[in-house]
């Protein structure tokens, strides 16, 4: 993989972390229950969780294209149809702008939140088909095993840094009233920002053909 490829996969992982979804939704319940330390390690056992799916669909996938790598050019358009619909999806929940309380969550402040956050991420099944999706863009057949383990490494290690981050803001007043408001706006830059790259990724395939 080049420099560009990279930086183009860090950059869609950053989007997926960063949407809005139930895991968000469930870590800042973590946060407002327990206080920064609970969602902290809640976001570890979920970047955890993330990196075995990453794992999984990364060496499956490359698996894959020794097999029968007709199937796999199938499976790339799949995927960046995928990642153009979850743009469009995030865009529309901008817009209609589906707002969930964290007072409605039933948090028990006594689970062991690592344990919780690496759950949430394994028994959610559209991770595992959004890192299908992703990694079908970048993977070849020349790639060795250890760019397999470092895309799963990136992948996991965002989506882990992303979810501290947003957990140390959350747990600051003034950020999280910041983000409350203005939660739809990011929602739309980001599902924007995917739609390109979406489009990009078409380019690239396209231009191979």
């Amino acid at each position: 993989m080049i420099l560009q490829d990279w930086l183009y996969l860090f950059v869609i992982c950053l989007l997926g972390a960063c949407s809005p979804g139930p895991s968000v939704v469930v870590i800042l319940g973590f946060v407002f229950s327990g206080g920064r330390k609970s969602g902290i390690s809640a976001s570890i056992g979920h970047g955890l969780g993330v990196f075995g799916y990453a794992m999984l669909c990364a060496f499956g996938l490359g698996f894959l294209i020794e097999i029968y790598s007709p199937f796999f050019t199938a499976v790339q358009f799949l995927g960046a149809f995928f990642l153009l619909y979850l743009a469009f999806m995030i865009i529309k929940g901008s817009i209609v702008e589906n707002k969930t309380s964290h007072d409605v969550i039933n948090i028990d402040t006594k689970k062991n939140r690592f344990i919780e956050g690496f759950f949430i991420a394994i028994l959610n099944p559209k991770i595992a088909v959004f890192f299908l999706s992703l990694f079908s863009q970048f993977l070849s057949i020349e790639q060795t095993y250890i760019t397999h383990l470092l895309m799963a490494i990136l992948a996991g290690g965002v989506d882990t840094i992303v979810y501290c981050i947003i957990v140390i803001l959350a747990s600051t007043k003034g950020t999280a009233n910041l983000l409350e408001h203005h939660a739809s706006k990011i929602s739309f830059i980001f599902g924007i920002m995917l739609i390109f790259l979406s489009l990009s990724l078409f380019v690239s395939m396209l231009t191979k053909i």
